[in-house]
């Protein structure tokens, strides 16, 4: 596809999107109602005087607007307010959660973190209180387990509210891929959850992994290492965002580029801006000018002013 192709395509697509948003909002606007221009899950969030509700992708109302704020729905549950009192409704409007707390998240790993005055405690997919609001603070489950804190100290719970990792911990973040990051004394490592350390305590900074990826710092410096501690980038970039789909932009000096998986620097840093990928294509920004870049490095476009207010209008 040429460029000229490409600029006609999100030309068009861009008239087409307005099209559909002016639609919905005169529909909205036809029955007094405020929207919400995102679905989730076939919902979508309207305002009628002020209160929120839900319509289904055919219009119909399915949940009255009759809450000061909603949430989008996520696994078919909406986290509701009423005044300064949090639940969470299903999709037929009906409440799962009472709406009686404090604060409440949505579900995570079949959890949902919830507060009672200054205390954590979490409760099921069925509604249920299985963890009595008891914690000076918590997170959301992870892979079975969720951080508490006791005292000023952090640890892990499971789903029964057991113990399982002793509160010891000055930092924590929650598990992924088997691992955790923790803190003691400034520095950062890894235990995994049995509470075993398995990369020592001598970052400066330290990222969850993804995969088998994790972003260190070291000094003033960031790295890139696998779940053995083994680098996989020299210690040099000021920063680098979370892998995803097996890259990473990185910056080093002020300029932007991008690494694989293997932490092979497969675009050198030489932009000065890479935005975040979205199906294998980023925007980029290098000397002055405005483009699109894929994740080998290749530049689709290198784009003029007038090309640019398409690309920025077509994100």
């Amino acid at each position: 596809m040429n460029t000229q192709t490409l600029l006609n395509s999100l030309a068009s697509y861009k008239r087409l999107l307005v099209f559909f948003m002016c639609l919905f909002f005169a529909y909205a606007l036809a029955f007094g109602q405020g929207a919400s221009s995102r679905f989730s899950e076939g919902y979508a969030r309207i305002i009628n005087q002020g209160k929120y509700g839900f319509i289904d992708n055919t219009g119909e109302i399915q949940v009255p607007c009759l809450y000061d704020y909603a949430n989008n729905f996520k696994g078919g549950f909406a986290v509701v307010r009423m005044k300064t009192k949090y639940g969470i409704v299903r999709k037929d409007g009906s409440e799962l959660v009472p709406i009686k707390y404090d604060m409440c998240e949505t579900f995570s790993d079949g959890m949902a973190l919830v507060k009672v005055g200054s205390k954590y405690g979490f409760v099921n997919e069925t509604g249920e209180e299985v963890i009595k609001p008891t914690y000076d603070f918590a997170m959301g489950f992870s892979e079975g387990l969720a951080v508490i804190n006791v005292n000023g100290k952090n640890g892990y719970i499971d789903k029964q509210g057991e113990q399982i990792i002793a509160p010891k911990y000055e930092f924590c973040l929650p598990f992924s891929g088997g691992l955790a990051v923790v803190m003691n004394g400034a520095k950062y490592g890894y235990i995994d959850m049995s509470g075993k350390v398995i990369l020592p305590m001598k970052y400066n900074m330290a990222s969850a992994f993804e995969g088998n990826l994790a972003t260190v710092r070291i000094g003033e410096k960031s790295a890139v290492i696998n779940k053995m501690g083994k680098l996989l980038t020299p210690i040099k970039y000021d920063d680098v965002r979370t892998f995803e789909n097996g890259i990473a932009v990185v910056l080093q000096d002020g300029k932007y580029g991008i690494v694989n998986q293997n932490g092979k620097e497969i675009v050198e840093p030489k932009f000065d801006m890479i935005d975040s990928f979205m199906e294998g294509i980023a925007i980029y920004s290098k000397g002055g000018k405005l483009g699109y870049i894929d994740q080998t490095g290749k530049e689709i476009i290198a784009s003029n002013s007038e090309q640019a207010k398409i690309i920025f209008a077509s994100r």
